[in-house]
């Protein structure tokens, strides 16, 4: 009776892991998709966009799929699928890292991009200003018309590190919010820039 009992109470946990890695991925390529233009339309808009010196790979400083080790990952219950690997590239921005699923429920994605946060704030004038250590950071939601989703840029020299958290919203998360995961999450990692990044 109570290995029955078990296995109830952990199918919806799985449950909720597996929709949270399925949302994550929807809105991940949905707030870039829509955020910046690709495709036909990049290129007229790529020419007002602002212009500033990028490097062609920004993750050679730092590489966040292999910074968050399994130790941290399993530490803060970050561990609940492997880690994902991804790479988007849009109008000249590019973000390179991984996407993780959390046991609580919730994904998220870190990832090195050569978007600088004078870009971010252009392009989100509401951004909230934050410190994450003693570096500059805009915390902002990016697509306010899908809750649970928020996103932080911490300053690098080359851009900026990416944090966008998905919260998927259930009543088993209903506790979670998402800018204070990725805030938790943006301090957690921030420390593992390599100085002078």
């Amino acid at each position: 009776m109570k290995v029955g009992a078990h296995r109830t109470a952990m199918l919806p946990i799985g449950f909720v892991a597996v929709a949270a890695g399925l949302l994550l991925a929807t809105s991940c390529t949905g707030e870039k998709a829509r955020g910046t233009p690709t495709g036909a339309t990049s290129s007229a808009t790529s020419a007002a966009a602002p212009r500033t010196t990028v490097v062609s790979n920004p993750s050679a400083a730092f590489d966040p799929c292999t910074a968050l080790t399994p130790q941290l990952l399993a530490t803060h219950q970050w561990d609940a699928k492997p880690p994902e690997p991804k790479q988007d590239t849009a109008a000249g921005i590019t973000w390179k890292g991984c996407r993780y699923v959390a046991k609580p429920g919730y994904g998220f994605v870190v990832e090195t991009t050569n978007g600088t946060l004078p870009q971010v704030r252009e392009k989100y004038p509401a951004a909230a200003d934050i410190s994450i250590g003693q570096r500059k950071a805009l915390r902002y939601e990016a697509r306010p018309d899908i809750p649970g989703g928020c996103s932080i840029n911490v300053e690098m020299n080359a851009g900026s590190l990416y944090i966008l958290t998905n919260v998927p919203q259930t009543p088993a998360n209903k506790t979670l919010v998402a800018c204070d995961i990725a805030t938790e999450i943006a301090q957690s990692v921030a420390p593992l820039l390599p100085a002078g990044s």
